[in-house]
């Protein structure tokens, strides 16, 4: 794919599973690796706008209402967080070490249809949602009359939707919209929620002559507590070139200049092609209040629409099996759930010259003083190894808050001795490149640093079931009990942190005294404290109010053995950092969220269900400009199943200018730094002696910025009529001409689960 297409175009080639070339390997040319399509997407300063077009065309190709149609009623399941491309910028920073699994299925009951072949195919479609803790079913209509061609980029259809209210009777929308596709333009307009001062609304308008050129103009009016404020850009392009505003871009993909990033990659057997397939989980249902919910349950925990309320340890659900096309079957399993979550983490080596190059974020103490000039106490900091200077170069500022953290690059990169490690028995931090927790052991080194020879430890990380927790864990840094936490949380609370007062951020001598136990009960799969009270905190509101926590607290790392922990032998005091020479430690963690939480299921034997815990490979990235500080570095990636590949290391672009930016900047947003080429040499990933190829299966296209004057005759559209609430139709009224008639009842299992049809 040498050029890249207007943003609708691209988001026709989305739905109608567009390829792109990639090169010879060794599978045959039938396998999935050949065969499995890749789509292209145009990221731009418009995209912020029209994001809600681009879910819609993901959704609903998730849905596959093309390959069920006069089939009747059928469930989908959809995973949002794979459609959501601000959901997925915020995982790719994220910096949880699972978070790249972390899926999102919405419910949606589907009936597509169609009288004759010369009659447009009818889509109705009811998905379950909620949104501020307000249940709501968004429905939608669908007519699809042609297919994108090449003079007519957008194809014909036309698609209504409503967000209404189950609780209210009243055709009453909390967001509505339409897309309209005509011969050569588009429309979209969507309006949601009311703030006081009116809703928020985008519309937008995009004429195209064939596929080469076309013109077209964006308005978003967004309201915060009544003050809107609005963004307009109107755009033009040709073959060659986009014009946004005064802005020009180019439109060749090949451009060196142009930017991509992939979300979504596959893992194949390198000598078969097949896809690498893991045991990650499996679709369920669960009946409660006379309804019957579906969900999701996997190493990650458990999905369940937002109206079927909390599930309990001890509850059925129903594993639902799929077999040969056939209709599934259902086999019941005990529930066993906790509030908390136990992880390991096993140690896994390589030297610091390794590291050269490859940022970590560390977290720097009261010391600040001695890390650089100007740094600033008990704060986060990124940073790498650079191997010629012999020191850390300190790169940016990471401040975290109620959106999340950003990173605030430090106007000048600040060298930072080795020797600032040293009392701390070495740099404690975290690595998207080497799969999470890094510890550079550099305690006791006196002299220059001889980089070949310090161990730098990473971790492999998996879920601890209940009947493999230890019996006793001890713990010296951030050690929450259930006291603690209930104190911290309380409103009006003036308590500093959610942890004991003598562990909170302690990388010091600990005394025997201040040393935090716990006990292990395995039939509740939970941690409890000295006072036999569960580890656990899960009022999200309270959570909600203390930012850094937003997420859920995560105790320091746990230990079996005090012996593990003492600072020097004989001491009698016990350091945080010596517990990272240990095989194995362990951290607790606990939160609003299913992946703050343990969620398992039991057989007919009352055996526990294990799931596969991501696999864990490591890639060599290619040398050459595109790669970046990480050319000819090896990186730990993790997978957790088909189109899950992650721990890319990420990079801040400006959505206006598309280049490089401070994550800190108003229009920055995260991307991975760069893509996986397509390759039987260049696009291999290793775990022990087993290879795999990679392939990457959504690629975002970022356009190179050009001067003003190669755009040349281009210009934007002045006249252009934008469209109105007036063409909205409301397919939740009965009083509509578009009504699509209330949510059937569906009993039978899910057809469709995120675009793979079941049966």
């Amino acid at each position: 794919m040498n050029r890249s297409k207007p943003l609708a175009y691209a988001i026709a080639f989305v739905l109608s599973g567009a390829c792109a070339n990639f090169a010879a390997a060794n599978p045959a040319a039938g396998s999935p690796y050949f065969t499995d399509a890749q789509s292209s997407h145009v990221e731009d300063a418009t995209s912020k706008g029209i994001g809600t077009v681009n879910m819609i065309a993901c959704i609903m190709s998730a849905m596959r209402p093309d390959q069920l149609v006069n089939q009747g009623n059928y469930i989908a399941l959809v995973d949002e967080s794979k459609c959501d491309t601000n959901a997925r910028s915020d995982t790719s920073q994220s910096g949880g070490s699972g978070s790249g699994a972390q899926s999102e299925y919405m419910t949606a009951i589907v009936n597509s249809s169609r009288t004759t072949n010369s009659d447009p195919m009818l889509a109705k479609i009811w998905i379950n949602q909620s949104e501020g803790g307000e249940n709501m079913t968004i429905f939608v209509r669908t007519s699809a009359t042609s297919a994108p061609t090449a003079n007519n980029p957008y194809g014909v259809f036309r698609l209504d939707f409503c967000g209404h209210p189950d609780a209210l009777s009243t055709p009453t929308c909390m967001m509505q919209g339409f897309l309209d596709a005509q011969a050569g333009s588009l429309s979209f307009y969507q309006e949601e929620g009311n703030d006081g001062g009116g809703p928020s609304t985008t519309a937008l308008q995009l004429t195209s002559v064939g596929t080469g050129t076309g013109s077209g103009k964006l308005s978003r009016m967004e309201n915060h507590g009544g003050s809107p404020s609005t963004e307009t850009f109107a755009f033009a392009y040709d073959q060659n070139h986009f014009l946004r505003d005064n802005q020009c871009f180019s439109r060749d993909a090949s451009d060196p200049a142009t930017g991509l990033s992939v979300w979504r990659y596959g893992l194949y057997d390198a000598t078969t092609g097949n896809r690498v397939i893991r045991n990650s989980g499996f679709p369920i249902e669960y009946a409660s209040g006379g309804k019957t919910y579906h969900g999701y349950l996997g190493y990650w925990g458990l999905q369940l629409p937002a109206d079927a309320g909390s599930i309990a340890s001890g509850a059925t659900v129903n594993k639902v099996e799929y077999s040969n096309g056939n209709a599934p079957t259902s086999t019941p399993f005990t529930v066993v759930k906790s509030d908390g979550k136990l992880t390991r983490y096993t140690r896994q080596s390589t030297t610091l010259d390794k590291l050269d190059k490859i940022k970590l974020n560390t977290f720097v103490g009261n010391n600040a003083s001695s890390f650089f000039s100007g740094a600033q106490p008990n704060t986060q900091y990124e940073l790498y190894w650079d191997n010629t200077a012999g020191n850390f170069k300190a790169t940016a500022q990471v401040n975290c808050g109620g959106n999340g953290c950003q990173s605030q690059t430090l106007q000048t990169e600040q060298p930072v001795a080795a020797s600032y490690f040293i009392n701390q028995g070495g740099l404690q931090g975290w690595s998207q490149a080497l799969g999470g927790e890094v510890f550079v052991k550099l305690g006791g080194i006196v002299g220059t640093i001889q980089s070949t020879s310090v161990i730098v430890n990473y971790r492999v990380q998996d879920i601890v079931y209940p009947a493999d927790m230890p019996a006793t864990l001890f713990c010296v840094n951030n050690c929450p009990t259930a006291a603690t936490m209930s104190n911290y949380f309380a409103e009006g609370s003036s308590a500093q942190s959610p942890f004991t007062n003598a562990t909170a951020n302690n990388f010091g001598a600990t005394a025997p005294g201040n040393v935090v136990t716990y006990v292990s009960d395995a039939t509740a799969a939970v941690l409890k404290d000295t006072t036999a009270a569960a580890v656990t905190f899960t009022n999200g509101a309270a959570l909600q109010a203390r930012p850094q926590f937003m997420n859920g607290v995560r105790t320091g790392r746990l230990f079996t053995s005090l012996a593990v922990a003492e600072c020097s032998t004989g001491s009698g005091t016990y350091c945080d950092y010596k517990v990272n020479e240990a095989d194995v430690y362990y951290q607790w963690e606990t939160g609003a969220n299913n992946w703050n939480q343990f969620a398992a299921v039991k057989d007919s034997s009352n055996n526990v269900v294990h799931f596969d815990a991501p696999l864990q490979v490591n890639y060599t990235v290619p040398a050459g400009g595109q790669y970046g500080q990480y050319a000819g570095k090896t990186i730990v990636l993790q997978y957790g199943g088909f189109g899950d590949l992650w721990g890319i290391p990420g990079q801040c672009v400006s959505r206006l200018t598309n280049q490089p930016s401070s994550c800190d900047n108003e229009d920055a947003r995260y991307v991975p730094e760069f893509v996986i080429p397509v390759s039987d040499t260049a696009g291999v990933v290793s775990n022990g002696s087993t290879n795999y190829l990679v392939k990457w299966l959504d690629r975002e296209i970022r356009f190179a910025s050009k001067s003003l004057s190669a755009c040349g005759s281009l210009a934007v559209p002045s006249n252009v009529t934008l469209p109105t609430s007036a063409g909205v139709q409301n397919p939740a009224d009965a009083a509509s001409s578009n009504y699509i008639g209330a949510k059937p009842v569906v009993t039978s299992a899910p057809r469709v689960i995120h675009g793979d049809v079941k049966y």
